[in-house]
């Protein structure tokens, strides 16, 4: 049975990673998975939530800098004080509505530290990429149909507009909180999809019937002009670039925009297979009450290692037939 709801990025992303996923943490219809017809499943386990409370903390702080016209205060004073005051202000709050498991989180001082360094730092990746124009909107729901059965929405940290270089043009911001390290052979370690953003210019594209000109995923921890780390913590002799550029052509929007009528027809004819994989399950809420993960971990112990021939080998040993 079908659901009345609007598709947004994270519902989508769930379903392609793992469909049973979705249906345990949002339901659907009337199927039962242990919390009611149409009920999400009962957690297992509860999990902190220390890291979506810095990342929330931070986007209050920048979200009311643009929505609420703070950007126009010209001494640099005030306005920091009272972005760091609407993000202790958000923390405050965060940590009534979540649960926090202090044996494994960072310290109330370590947190608000981390959400400070966030917002000061997002000021100065602003300042060098001119993250500000004449039009500001942070946080703005972006909603419409990719057909008469399929209604889609999007909702971006950040969109601005500049009519004048540099950064002419729209520019769509997702900021993040997580870590992120060179890799040592180019390229960035991170756990981001940049399909999160193509989406965003799609919800873009259907509202405005335009494109943006630039999509890009700021990292919070990272801001322009700090030392670029290897996954050991150490320098590497380059700096941050504040905002890592994606790229996206219209054909990845069209196809994303496929993807999408896909995925609501197989939740509408109720797919919701499970795809375990160990990457996706160690970060998944019902990892230990999956039967299909359980299985499978259970498989992966009966499955005998190959033994390395050379184990022990201490030379060279001439075969002969």
């Amino acid at each position: 049975m079908s659901k009345p709801f609007t598709l947004y990025w994270s519902a989508f992303d769930d379903y392609e990673t793992c469909p049973q996923m979705t249906l345990f943490k949002r339901g659907w219809g009337t199927l039962d998975v242990g919390g009611g017809p149409g009920k999400s499943k009962p957690k297992p386990l509860k999990k902190s939530e220390h890291h979506a409370v810095l990342g929330t903390a931070i986007q209050a702080a920048i979200e009311e800098f643009y929505n609420s016209g703070l950007w126009q205060l010209l001494d640099p004073q005030p306005l920091r004080d009272r972005l760091l005051e609407l993000g202790e202000q958000a923390f405050q709050l965060e940590l009534t509505k979540r649960y926090i498991d202090w044996r494994v989180a960072p310290s109330q001082d370590e947190m608000r530290q981390t959400i400070r360094d966030g917002i000061l730092g997002y000021m100065r990746t602003l300042k060098a990429h001119r993250l500000l124009g004449v039009w500001n909107k942070a946080e703005q729901d972006l909603v419409g149909f990719l057909d008469k059965y399929t209604p889609v929405g999007g909702r971006p940290d950040v969109i601005i507009r500049r009519d004048e270089e540099p950064n002419k043009g729209v520019t769509i911001i997702d900021g993040k909180n997580g870590k992120r390290y060179k890799d040592g052979k180019g390229g960035w370690m991170t756990y981001t999809n940049p399909d999160q953003l193509r989406w965003y210019a799609l919800m873009f594209y259907i509202c405005y019937k335009q494109l943006p000109d630039r999509l890009g995923f700021c990292y919070y921890r990272y801001p322009h002009g700090n030392p670029v780390l290897d996954p050991d913590g150490k320098e590497t002799g380059e700096t941050e670039p504040g905002i890592e550029w994606v790229s996206f052509t219209m054909e990845d929007i069209k196809g994303l925009a496929q993807r999408a009528k896909d995925a609501r027809k197989g939740m509408d004819k109720e797919k919701f297979e499970a795809r375990p994989d160990p990457k996706t399950c160690r970060l998944c809420d019902w990892e230990t009450v999956c039967p299909q993960r359980l299985s499978q971990k259970a498989a992966n112990r009966k499955t005998p290692k190959t033994p390395d021939i050379l184990e022990g080998a201490t030379g060279f040993t001439k075969l002969t037939m």
